[in-house]
């Protein structure tokens, strides 16, 4: 058995499940934002909140692997505690304590998705909106500490995943109705 996993091409699979991973967060959070948008109703709602929460779940789970397969790669190895413990790596701390913060983060949100009815809504909606923070520092991490970020597809892909996000947050502000203050 140990032989089987020291053979495994590990150094390919942790890069190919970070990308797999940010790529199915940022669908997710994609959906999540317009799930907000107002053409988004009627039974479009639940299958719009179903395929954020998949593609959330999936990548949080594909950035777990990602993690734990840092620890039997034979290429650059890593032990527990720096994955566990940000900012704790080896080489380019910053870059991979904002990794593992990425990682607890999801988490959280995760955890607080699934207590969403327990938790007020102003306490569920300020732990929420921690998304966009996860994700750019789950953005970060990829690009700047991913070996593959010198490839012009990578670069592209994260520079389209960003701009996509500015976008749909910017028609999400602009369609959103202003909130009436009442007198007092």
């Amino acid at each position: 058995m140990t032989d089987w996993i020291i053979g495994l091409p590990t150094w390919q699979l942790t890069r190919i499940l970070g990308i797999a991973a940010y790529l199915l967060l940022f669908a997710g959070m994609a959906f999540g934002i317009l799930y907000g948008y107002p053409f988004v109703k009627g039974k479009r709602k639940p299958a719009f909140y179903k395929t954020h929460m998949r593609l959330t779940n999936g990548g949080s789970l594909l950035a777990l692997l990602h993690a734990a397969v840092l620890v039997i790669d034979t290429y650059t190895p890593f032990e527990w505690k720096e994955i566990l413990v940000p900012f704790m790596a080896h080489g380019h701390p910053v870059l991979y304590g904002m990794g593992t913060l990425s990682l607890y983060g999801l988490i959280l949100l995760l955890l607080t998705s699934d207590f969403r009815q327990k938790l007020s809504k102003g306490v569920w909606l300020t732990i929420h909106l921690l998304a966009y923070p996860i994700f750019m520092m789950a953005m970060a991490h990829g690009f700047f500490a991913g070996t593959d970020s010198q490839l012009p597809a990578i670069k592209w892909m994260y520079g389209a995943t960003f701009a996509i996000t500015l976008m749909l947050l910017g028609g999400r502000a602009l369609i959103r109705k202003p909130v009436r203050r009442m007198a007092a």
